[in-house]
C-alpha cells in the first residue's frame, strides 16, 4: 500500500484561516481499522508512531531538514538532560552524514528534501522545524552565486510562490468574481468573512523558478518557507522554526522569509548573527540564525550570555603545549596569511582542516576528534566515511552550543548558559582529550567501523540503500519497530 497526498488538495481540504479564527476543517477521514503493514506504508518514510496524536508527556516532534551528522540533535541534548523532550527526525541526502547521525543515535531519512511531501499525514503533530540548507552558495568559501541579483530576485519570487502553494491569497469580504476557482466565496457554507483561499498551485510549481538560477542550490533555502507555511496552513500545530545559515546570507533574504511568516500570522520572526566563540568554543564559528515563534514573541536577547565568557584558546582546549602555530595553506600565502597561533581562539573551521598541521612538525596534523572539538562536537562522535568526508561533515555541522542558545533561549525560554558551560567543560576535559589524542585515535576503531554500531533505526528512505553497503559503512535500512499501541 502506498500513499500520496494530492499536490493541490481538493476544496474540502483547503484552509479558511480568517480573522474569525477559522481553522482547516476536519476532513472526517477514519483512521482504521489498519494492519501494522498498512500503517507503516501510510507513514512511510516517517515513523509509524507519528500518525497518532501525542499523549501527555510525550516528546515534542521535530523535523530537521538538511540534518547533517547530528549537530542540531547534540544541541538539543544539551538542553534535555533526560533525553526525552524531543523526538527528532532528520532528512539528509549525503549517505555518510546520515550514517554518522544514525551511529550517534539519531533518526534519518535519506533523500532529497524536495522529494518529500510537506503536508504528509504523519507530520500532523509536528511542533518544531529546523533547517540548515547548504551554505556554499552564500559563503566566501564558495562562488557566492546566491548573492547575484538575478538569483536573489528569483529566490524572493519563489518565496511568494510558496505562499500561493500553501495559503494562497487573502480574500476580503464580498465575492471576488472568480467563481468556482476561489476556495472562499465558492464555498456553499461561506459566512461572508474574509480568509485565505487555500493552495492555488502545487509545490512543484512553487519551485518552478529554481532551475533558472545559475546554481540551483540557491533555491534550497526556499524549503524553509515552503515547509513552515505548508505545515502551518495544513495542520496549524507547528510552534517554532529555527534556521541556521552562513553569516554571509544577505539580509534581504532573511527579511523576506520573516515577512512571509508574519503574513501567515506567525507571531514573531527575527534573526541574529552569533559566534560560537562568544560562549567558550575554541574556534570562531559565525552563523546567522532566523528564529520564529508561531504563538510567542522571539526574545533575541535571551541568546546572549548574561555575563561575558572568557575566550578559550585552541591549545588550552585541545591540551596542546604553548607556542604551537598551525599552518593552514602550506607555502601558499593569502591576505589572511597561512598560519595562526594556537594560543588564541582559532579561526573558523573548514573542511581543509584535514590538511592543517603544526609548523614545527608537518606530520602532526589534527586528529578527526580534535577537529570535531573545534566545532564543539564530542570527541567520540562516530564519523562515517573517510577522513576527508568526516572533515567535510564537521565543517558543515550546526554548532551544538549555538543550537542550545537559539532553541533554549529564544524559543523554549530555557536556561541554557549553565548547561552549555557544563557541556564544554566535559568535551574539553581530560577524558575527552584522551580520546582525541593521536595515539588513542590510532588505537580506536575506524569511523566506518564505528558506523556499524548504530544505536538507532535508519528510517527507510525513498529508495533502497545499496550505496551505503557498498561503501562499507555497515548501516542498512531496517523496518521501524511495530507500533506499541493499536489505532
Amino acid at each position: 500500500m502506498t500513499y500520496r497526498y494530492p499536490e493541490v488538495p481538493p476544496r474540502s481540504f483547503r484552509p479558511r484561516l480568517s480573522t474569525a479564527g477559522d481553522l482547516w476543517p476536519d476532513e472526517g477521514a477514519q483512521m482504521g481499522p489498519w494492519t501494522h503493514d498498512e500503517l507503516v506504508a501510510l507513514a512511510h518514510p516517517w515513523p509509524v508512531t507519528w500518525l497518532f496524536p501525542p499523549k501527555a508527556g510525550d516528546p515534542q516532534r521535530v523535523v530537521n531538514l538538511f540534518a547533517g551528522p547530528g549537530g542540531w540533535e547534540t544541541g538539543l541534548r544539551i538542553l534535555d538532560e533526560g533525553g526525552t523532550a524531543f523526538d527528532v527526525v532528520g532528512v539528509e541526502l549525503a549517505p555518510n552524514a546520515a550514517a554518522t547521525a544514525v551511529a550517534a543515535g539519531h533518526q534519518r531519512i535519506v533523500c532529497d528534501v524536495r522529494s518529500l511531501d510537506p503536508v504528509h499525514p504523519a507530520l500532523r503533530y509536528v511542533e518544531g522545524l529546523m533547517v540548515s540548507a547548504p551554505c556554499q552558495v552564500w559563503s566566501p568559501a564558495g562562488k557566492r552565486q546566491g548573492r547575484e541579483d538575478a538569483n536573489l530576485d528569483l529566490l524572493i519570487d519563489t518565496f511568494d510562490l510558496a505562499c500561493e502553494a500553501t495559503f494562497g491569497h487573502y480574500h476580503d469580504s464580498g465575492e471576488c468574481g472568480d467563481g468556482d476557482s476561489c476556495g472562499i466565496c465558492s464555498d456553499p457554507e461561506w459566512d461572508q468573512y474574509g480568509g485565505f483561499t487555500g493552495p492555488l498551485i502545487s509545490f512543484e510549481e512553487a519551485r518552478s523558478l529554481i532551475p533558472q538560477m545559475s546554481d540551483e542550490r540557491v533555491g534550497l533555502i526556499a524549503e524553509t518557507v515552503i515547509w513552515s507555511l505548508a505545515l502551518t496552513a495544513r495542520y496549524d500545530n507547528l510552534l517554532w522554526l529555527a534556521m541556521e545559515q552562513s553569516a554571509a546570507l544577505p539580509e534581504r533574504v532573511l527579511s523576506e522569509i520573516a515577512i512571509e511568516l508574519e503574513c501567515a500570522d506567525w507571531c514573531s520572526a527575527k534573526y541574529q548573527w552569533l559566534d560560537a566563540a562568544d560562549v567558550g568554543v575554541a574556534a570562531h564559528r559565525r552563523r546567522v540564525y532566523l528564529v520564529a515563534g508561531r504563538h510567542h514573541f522571539v526574545d533575541l536577547a535571551a541568546m546572549d550570555p548574561v555575563e561575558p565568557v572568557a575566550p578559550r584558546t585552541l591549545a588550552g582546549a585541545l591540551g596542546w603545549p604553548e607556542g604551537v602555530r598551525v599552518n593552514t595553506r602550506g607555502v601558499r600565502k593569502t591576505s589572511g596569511g597561512n598560519e595562526f597561533s594556537a594560543d588564541r581562539t582559532a579561526p573558523g573551521t573548514t573542511s581543509k582542516i584535514r590538511g592543517w598541521y603544526w609548523t614545527s612538525d608537518k606530520d602532526r596534523r589534527y586528529t578527526v576528534p580534535e577537529a570535531a572539538l573545534t566545532v564543539a562536537m564530542p570527541a567520540d562522535h562516530p564519523w562515517a566515511g573517510s577522513r576527508s568526508s568526516a572533515c567535510q561533515q564537521l565543517a558543515d555541522v550546526a554548532c551544538p552550543t549555538e543550537v542550545a542558545r537559539v532553541v533554549g533561549g529564544a524559543i523554549l525560554n530555557k536556561k541554557w548558559e549553565e548547561r552549555v558551560a557544563d557541556y564544554l567543560a566535559e568535551i574539553y576535559g581530560p577524558s575527552s582529550l584522551a580520546l582525541a589524542a593521536p595515539a588513542a585515535v590510532l588505537a580506536a576503531t575506524t569511523p566506518r567501523a564505528a558506523a556499524a554500531g548504530a544505536v538507532s533505526e535508519m528510517l527507510p528512505g525513498l529508495a533502497d540503500w545499496p550505496g551505503l553497503v557498498a561503501q562499507g559503512t555497515g548501516v542498512t535500512a531496517r523496518r521501524p519497530a511495530p507500533a506499541k499501541r493499536s489505532p
